[in-house]
């Protein structure tokens, strides 16, 4: 037994939201077909999407955003929902919106391609759709999901849907510095090299040392090994390089340590054709330090800006990135804690971009208590865990040191990974 979905036109659109809601969140098998009779003989479980119901199905009332192709300026109306506003108002439907409208609209970031197209400014949580309606806090579209499942199952009991797990991974970031090369000559070049390369954090990062502010990757690294092994947290390791030459980037500490760790290149969005040969570089430079461990995923924490950003690392060979959420706010970006395939708006097609959103960045805990931070990465925990997600989060390596500074975010996380 399957579910059997019912459209008189199948878009790119309708395909792509109804496979991520039923097979990739509910785990459920289903079936298109635009044909009436079809879909009324079938003996599977029937779900018609469209201006009026065919017969006594499951019906959800469309509206025009999924029999589109274009990524137009929309007049967005809204409706109450529970206690927050939903866009694509509708009558005469199990919902009073239209719910794959909404979360396509949501998860592709139409919005953000619509700013794209005005101004070139960075996207603001603050400036979100998500924010004004009061669900940024939320994974939206799994509990809209939830709902889904259990108005299935309250007209098919029998109906059986496959298992989800609730899934903690952060992410921890780091720079990893360059081999300081021998011999008097290549050394002065290489630290002139450093000192004067503005995209180089080696006169900082010596500052650090000097001052006592400094932590070294390799430390920090054997002791959140044995935090790890205690637990059943399986982080990703995100690595960025120092722009210098590649015979300075040679197998070291940090290379023997996260042998057996998932590892992914650290910032490498590229809004250029230049800044994209730069990720090539950087896989490059990650292939020399862990030969047998590259996994072509990515993340970046400055601005994500769409569809540049994405492209660039398709076509640089990425498959999977963890670049989705704000990194200075909580909250998910994409309104999903599921992984999805990235839709490209402006080819109306889903590409083999896995995209894993992230919700919490240590960088919007500065400023937070030590119960702040905790209740809000339960929060955040507890809301993925609700609709068995993927909870994760990004840690900057320095924040899970002992040094006094960063005692706060190495306890939370701590606590988060128990």
């Amino acid at each position: 037994m399957h579910l059997i979905i019912f459209s008189s036109v199948l878009t790119p659109r309708i395909k792509y939201i109804f496979n991520f809601i039923f097979k990739d969140i509910l785990k459920a098998e289903i079936e298109f077909t635009g044909n009436a009779q079809y879909f009324l003989q079938s003996e599977q479980i029937k779900i018609s999407y469209g201006e009026k119901a065919l017969g006594n199905e499951i019906f959800f009332k469309s509206t025009t955003l999924l029999f589109s192709n274009k990524v137009d300026e929309i007049n967005i109306k809204t409706t109450l929902f529970s206690d927050y506003q939903v866009p694509f108002p509708v009558t005469n439907s199990l919902f009073p919106f239209d719910v794959f409208a909404a979360s396509f609209f949501i998860v592709t970031r139409y919005e953000e391609y619509l700013q794209q197209k005005k101004s070139n400014e960075d996207f603001l949580a603050s400036k979100s759709y998500q924010y004004k309606w009061k669900i940024l806090d939320r994974p939206i579209i799994d509990e809209w999901a939830l709902l889904i499942k259990n108005i299935i199952r309250k007209k098919h009991p029998g109906f059986k849907f496959h298992d989800k797990t609730f899934i903690n991974q952060p992410g921890i970031n780091f720079n990893i510095g360059a081999n300081v090369p021998a011999g008097f000559l290549n050394k002065t070049k290489f630290i002139f090299s450093s000192v004067f390369n503005k995209e180089n954090n080696y006169l900082s990062s010596k500052l650090d040392r000097l001052t006592g502010m400094g932590v070294r990757n390799e430390t920090v690294l054997s002791e959140l090994n044995i935090t790890l092994d205690k637990t059943k947290t399986n982080p990703i390791f995100f690595i960025n390089f120092p722009n210098v030459s590649n015979d300075y980037i040679k197998i070291n500490g940090v290379s023997k340590i996260l042998t057996n760790r998932n590892v992914g290149l650290l910032r490498p969005c590229a809004s250029t054709k230049e800044k994209m040969n730069e990720i090539k570089e950087g896989l490059f430079k990650l292939k020399k330090i862990l030969p047998d461990q590259i996994n072509l995923i990515s993340q970046q924490l400055d601005v994500l800006k769409f569809p540049i950003c994405y492209l660039n690392l398709l076509n640089s060979g990425i498959t999977t990135d963890y670049s989705m959420g704000y990194p200075d706010r909580a909250g998910f970006r994409a309104g999903t804690c599921t992984p999805f395939n990235w839709y490209d708006l402006q080819l109306e097609k889903v590409t083999p971009l896995l995209v894993y959103a992230y919700c919490l960045n240590d960088a919007s805990f500065e400023h937070l208590s030590t119960d702040a931070i905790g209740n809000t990465i339960k929060d955040y925990s507890d809301a993925v865990k609700f609709v068995n997600g993927h909870f994760l989060s990004n840690w900057q390596l320095r924040s899970l040191s002992s040094h006094l500074k960063y005692k706060k975010l190495k306890r939370a996380f701590d606590e988060m990974s128990s």
